[in-house]
């Protein structure tokens, strides 16, 4: 199966090349977050809240997700590993 940067056909949408650039940037920046102190922790508790978000989002449509107390552990512990950010 050929790459998805091969798929173009000579269209030179770009669209690929700007998909790799964003990938470099988001590669980037978790590379520089991970060398300041306390970086791992800090991408560890954004990866769960990242994977945990759309599960409380959809939920509940409604004004607000009703929370349940495994979420407000999750938020509250999250909160705790990164710290003060002032």
């Amino acid at each position: 199966m050929p790459c998805s940067l091969a798929r173009d056909g000579g269209r030179g949408d770009g669209r690929p090349m700007r998909e790799l650039l964003i990938l470099a940037i988001h590669l980037l920046v978790t590379v520089a977050k991970l060398m300041r102190p306390g970086g791992v922790r800090a991408v560890a508790a954004e990866s769960l809240l990242l994977k945990h978000q759309p599960l409380t989002s959809n939920r509940s449509r409604q004004r607000a997700p009703n929370l349940t107390a495994l979420d407000r552990f999750l938020l509250g512990l999250t909160t705790l590993l990164l710290g003060n950010r002032s």
